[in-house]
C-alpha cells in the first residue's frame, strides 16, 4: 500500500513530457467485469483476466512516440496486483501508469474527476482521448473534463447504451474497431496496417477476450458507427474491413 501511494505521489508530481495522453479506464473498458452485477463484480475483480477483443491491440497501435497511456480505475488500491497481473497478461502498453483509489470514502465521480483534471493541469499536451464506459459515470466526469480542457475525443463503450451528454466529440462505441477507425481518421493511428491488426484481434477472439458481455447492450443489426466508416473509408480493403467488424458483432449477437 506504501508504495502505491508513493508510486502515485511520484507519478502526479511528475510532468510526463509526452504530446498526447490517452486516459483509459479499466472495468468495462477494457477489462470485462460487469460492475453492474454484484456477483460477477467481485469474482471478476479478483479472478479474471479477460478483457474485450482488440483493446489491448488498440491500445498497443496507438502506444506511438511521445505518447502515454495512463489508467484511472475507480477499483480501490488493493487490488493493485490483480490489476497488473490482467494488464500484463494481455498485453496492455504501458502497465505502470495506474491510478487507483486509496479513498473508499471518495465518491468515484469525485475522485476520478480529481485525479484527471490534476493530471492534466500539471503537464501540457497536443491532444487527449479519454476512454471510458457507460456504466458509472465516465460519460459525465469526461463531459466535465472537456469543459476545462482541450479534449480531441471521447469514447465511451456501450454496455448498457444509455443517454450520453451532448458533447460533440463524445462517441459511444461497442467495439473496439470503431475507435481504431475513427482514430484513424484523426491521424492517430499509424496506418491501415493498425486497423487491420486491431480488427483481426476483434474478429478472432480468443479465450481471454470477449466481445459482449452476456446480457448487456449487444446490436443485433451491427452498429451505425461501422456504416458511417465503412461510407468514410478512402479504400476499399479499409471498407472490407469494417464490414468484417460488422459481421462479428452481428453474429455474435445473434447468439443472444
Amino acid at each position: 500500500m506504501k508504495n502505491l501511494i508513493l508510486a502515485t505521489f511520484l507519478f502526479f508530481s511528475t510532468h510526463l513530457f509526452a504530446r498526447t495522453l490517452i486516459v483509459v479506464d479499466i472495468d468495462d473498458t477494457i477489462k470485462v467485469t460487469n460492475v453492474l452485477s454484484k456477483p460477477d463484480i467481485y469474482i471478476n475483480a479478483l479472478f479474471s483476466k479477460k478483457a474485450f477483443a482488440g483493446m489491448s491491440e488498440l491500445l498497443q497501435e496507438m502506444n506511438i512516440s511521445e505518447t502515454s497511456i495512463v489508467y484511472v480505475s475507480g477499483s480501490p488500491s488493493f487490488l493493485a496486483g490483480r490489476i497488473d497481473t490482467f494488464l500484463n497478461f494481455n498485453h496492455f502498453p504501458q502497465s505502470q501508469n495506474v491510478i487507483l483509489r486509496d479513498d473508499l470514502s471518495i465518491k468515484t465521480y469525485d475522485y476520478k474527476l480529481e485525479k484527471i483534471t490534476k493530471l492534466l493541469s500539471r503537464n501540457v499536451f497536443d491532444k487527449i482521448i479519454l476512454v471510458g464506459d457507460d456504466t458509472e459515470y465516465d460519460p459525465e466526469i469526461y463531459n466535465e473534463i472537456s469543459k476545462k480542457f482541450k479534449v480531441d475525443s471521447i469514447y465511451i463503450h456501450a454496455i448498457v447504451d444509455r443517454v450520453l451528454p451532448t458533447n460533440e466529440i463524445l462517441r459511444n462505441y461497442f467495439s473496439s474497431v470503431e475507435v481504431a477507425g475513427f482514430e484513424m481518421l484523426n491521424s492517430n493511428l499509424k496506418n491501415e496496417n493498425s486497423l487491420s491488426r486491431v480488427v483481426k484481434a476483434f474478429v478472432n477472439q480468443n479465450n481471454s477476450s470477449l466481445v459482449v458481455i452476456p446480457d448487456r447492450y449487444c446490436p443485433r443489426q451491427g452498429r451505425v458507427e461501422l456504416d458511417e466508416l465503412r461510407q468514410k473509408a478512402s479504400a476499399q480493403s479499409s471498407v472490407e474491413l469494417f464490414e468484417k467488424a460488422q459481421d462479428k458483432i452481428i453474429s455474435t449477437c445473434s447468439r443472444y
